[in-house]
């Protein structure tokens, strides 16, 4: 695939005898979308779309939100901290050894 541009895609994955597993991919470029529609009403959801294809978060019942809707949230938000930490230390890795390449 090509550095240039970002792309999603969706895999079925089946094995006899056992429920089919779905898994979708999104590598992100410009194009992509993050949003909290209904911050501040009774129904938030996180929001993520790129190209046709959008994902979103919500609790199974935004009319009863519980103590486990909550925590979910709060992990769903530290993975994501997490990964763009990892991403912040891919970037400032590959920033360094160009700043090394020109300095040679």
């Amino acid at each position: 695939m090509s550095r240039g541009g970002g792309y999603t895609f969706t895999t079925l994955s089946a094995d006899l005898g056992k429920p089919v597993r779905v898994g979708v991919s999104f590598h992100l470029d410009g194009r992509a979308w993050v949003a909290v529609p209904g911050a501040g009403t009774d129904r938030p959801h996180l929001h993520i779309s790129h190209g046709d294809v959008v994902v979103r978060f919500c609790p199974c019942d935004p009319a009863a939100v519980t103590a486990q809707d909550a925590r979910i949230a709060r992990e769903l938000a530290a993975k994501a901290a997490e990964y763009a930490a990892e991403i912040e230390r891919l970037h400032a890795a590959s920033t360094a050894g160009e700043g090394g390449d020109a300095a040679a």
